[in-house]
């Protein structure tokens, strides 16, 4: 009996680990401050700025590196563990480093 409730408290456990959610995606730290979380996903990158808002940039033909870009005038430049981030309100692109998170 006792060692039912044990291997019941355990999946108990387990079953509400998994139900929490993972960090994914790639996050980045740019040299302006900003923090980037990119979730690249097919042809289209989700970007979540510093924590909060969400945008989805569609992947543009590019001869260097993958670039993302929207109608509102964001960009990411991919170039392996480093990307250029701009938006329109911006005046200068930011140099963001790929950057490990805790699980």
């Amino acid at each position: 009996m006792i060692r039912t409730l044990t291997l019941a408290a355990g999946a108990l456990a387990l079953t509400g680990c998994s139900s929490m959610p993972r960090q994914t995606g790639t996050s980045y730290a740019c040299n302006g401050g900003t923090k980037l979380n990119v979730n690249y996903v097919g042809s289209t990158a989700i970007v979540r700025v510093n924590g909060m808002r969400s945008m989805v940039l569609k992947q543009t033909p590019s001869v260097g590196g993958s670039v993302y870009e929207n109608k509102k005038g964001a960009r990411l430049a991919r170039n392996g563990n480093e990307v250029i981030w701009n938006t329109a309100a911006r005046s200068a692109a930011e140099r963001c480093q790929a950057v490990m998170t805790p699980l």
